[in-house]
């Protein structure tokens, strides 16, 4: 027996929803996100809403609200991979100046802050369309002024603190860098680069996703998944 009935009008969130063992698939539903029932409980997963009290990346935020949350936002494309780029560095307190954003999908500078508030960032971000034939995968390139740590080990452990030992976003220093890496797949890819230096230090992180991966899809599905209390890759 189904737990749960879902509905969305994006495609890419209803074929997951479909192969979803504990779901059933109904019509209609938001053209992006994700509408869903618990018996009489009515909730939801936007994408790109600034105004909801949960909003993020779940491998930054605290997902303990999100079980009895009615409703969150996950961000849209470009903000993702933002938010995979900058969360680890926000929360540990290091980000020294407004990052730039260089992102090849458009993307709302005032999404992204809204987003890096409440992880204690208050100074906003530059943002810049740079559009590429990348088929359905979005790339970001963010440098970011960081205050250099006592021991550069420590921007390493920070990331791996919050994707080490998750699924859907991974790090990649070795292969050649490239939208083949995640087409189709349901993870984003980071990469660092720091130029170190006293005091501030220039931190570059890339990060690729496909759409209907990390970017979309499969993180919609993702969230549904921690709200409603199931195996996190279930459907993906």
């Amino acid at each position: 027996m189904k737990s749960i009935t879902a509905a969305s009008g994006d495609p890419a969130v209803a074929r997951l929803l479909g192969r979803h063992p504990f779901v059933e698939l109904v019509d209609g539903g938001p053209a992006t996100g994700v509408e869903f029932s618990q018996g009489i409980w009515e909730r939801a997963v936007f994408v790109g809403r600034s105004d909801e009290e949960q909003r993020g990346i779940l491998e930054i935020m605290d997902n303990n609200p999100l079980v009895c949350a009615d409703s969150m936002s996950v961000p849209s494309a470009g903000a993702t991979l933002a938010m995979i780029a900058l969360g680890p560095l926000a929360s540990g307190g290091l980000i020294a100046d407004s990052p730039t954003i260089a992102v090849t999908v458009p993307t709302e500078e005032a999404e992204i802050d809204a987003l890096m508030e409440p992880l204690g960032w208050f100074e906003g971000s530059y943002v810049h369309f740079e559009p590429q034939p990348l088929d359905s995968v979005v790339a970001a390139t963010v440098m970011v002024a960081i205050k250099t740590p006592e021991e550069l080990d420590d921007i390493d452990a920070l990331y791996e603190e919050r994707y080490g030992r998750t699924f859907f976003v991974r790090r990649d220093e070795d292969s050649e860098w490239n939208s083949s890496l995640v087409a189709g797949q349901p993870y984003a890819l980071y990469r660092l680069l720091v130029a170190p230096d006293d005091g501030t230090s220039l931190l570059t992180i890339r990060v690729i996703a496909d759409r209907d991966g990390k970017a979309g899809a499969a993180q919609v599905v993702h969230a549904m998944n921690v709200m409603a209390g199931f195996e996190e890759s279930l459907g993906i």
